[in-house]
């Protein structure tokens, strides 16, 4: 996708957010969606006001407080999860004068993973100043940075007085068809994607029918069996990401021609991720519809050439398929703001470069 596709794109997204409301779009999202310039990109851009935080994709609250408690509760060293429990609610008692949802996100899709941008890093203080000026009492954040992707931003931000916070380890493979393809376990998913009695489709259009079973397999996995803290996608969120070309929706049909899994890809520029997947949990696992979900979006960034951040979470299924783990991170710069908010925010930090990343690391999160 080329940066002006992406910039129309980019008006499209957001202008469906105003027009339809961000509820409309994303049950438990409240946030107001606008347009930032960072040279030639347009970028989205979400402004929060202190709202309960439904989901993560708008909230640091949300993200490193009640997502990070919630993960605890299937933490595989239950003794280290109870003292990490502790040393949370211990902290998110401290940072209320931090006031972490008044906040700002730049280049926030409002997915799991915002793919990489190449943001010109010597824009970094003219940028930063410019926004500060506009949000003088927010923080301003930008998520999903890596090293390995966005390093020159890092560095730029870095040396502008952005603050860097781990937020979760992700799993990616630079070249798919080199590192994943040729592993064991990539090769029993494409023989099973052979043998299956499922139809592959990529949707060229999304019925609303399609669109409400979307939704709904993914509800079912990623709200009810992980966390009401991941985005509520809706039905009419799955047909408008589909409209403005944000998502290209993969999906397995059965003989009656019923969604059974399918992934929802996002690619941008050499980046690919699968922010949506989800596949009907009723039916035999032995039917790999996981798998067939899974391997879809293997099959797609390959067959482009593309970078697959495979996300976090299912470590060891993701490691034997090639990805390599990855500390993904979030910046923040609070230098604007009075000392009462930065100060505790300073604790955050601490917390989540001392002890998380070590800990991420440790247990192959």
């Amino acid at each position: 996708m080329d940066p002006a596709t992406r910039n129309a794109m980019a008006h499209r997204y957001v202008a469906a957010f105003a027009e339809q409301g961000p509820r409309a779009l994303i049950a438990n999202l409240d946030t107001q969606a606008g347009l930032h310039h960072w040279g030639d990109h347009a970028l989205p851009l979400t402004v929060n006001h202190g709202e309960r935080a439904g989901t993560f994709v708008c909230s640091p609250r949300a993200t490193y407080l009640d997502y990070t408690l919630e993960e605890l509760g299937r933490f595989p060293d239950p003794a280290m999860a109870r003292l990490l429990s502790v040393l949370v609610r211990a902290a998110g008692g401290m940072l209320g004068p931090a006031r972490l949802d008044h906040v700002v996100h730049i280049n926030n899709w409002m997915l799991s993973t915002n793919l990489p941008v190449a943001l010109d890093p010597s824009l970094t203080a003219s940028q930063t100043a410019a926004l500060a000026g506009l949000y003088p009492g927010h923080i301003l954040a930008m998520r999903s940075l890596t090293r390995r992707y966005s390093g020159e931003l890092m560095l730029g931000l870095q040396a502008a007085g952005w603050v860097m916070l781990p937020s979760r380890q992700i799993f990616v493979l630079d070249n798919v068809a080199a590192q994943s393809l040729p592993r064991r376990d990539t090769r029993r998913d494409e023989r099973l994607c052979q043998q299956t009695a499922y139809r592959h489709e990529e949707l060229a259009s999304v019925t609303t029918a399609d669109a409400a079973r979307i939704a709904a397999l993914y509800s079912r996995l990623y709200l009810d069996k992980y966390s009401p803290l991941n985005p509520a996608f809706t039905k009419a969120f799955i047909a408008m990401s589909h409209e403005v070309g944000l998502i290209r929706y993969l999906v397995w049909r059965d003989g009656e021609g019923v969604i059974q899994a399918f992934g929802g890809m996002n690619a941008m520029g050499d980046h690919a991720t699968m922010p949506l997947i989800g596949y009907n949990q009723e039916l035999d696992q032995a039917e790999g519809l996981y798998r067939l979900a899974f391997h879809a979006g293997t099959r797609f960034a390959a067959a482009r050439g593309l970078h697959f951040n495979m996300s976090s979470g299912a470590g060891a299924f993701k490691r034997n398929r090639g990805a390599e783990a990855e500390i993904e991170y979030a910046a923040f710069y609070l230098r604007h703001l009075p000392a009462a908010r930065r100060l505790p925010f300073a604790l955050l930090n601490q917390i989540a470069n001392r002890i998380g990343i070590p800990v991420l690391q440790r247990y192959q999160l």
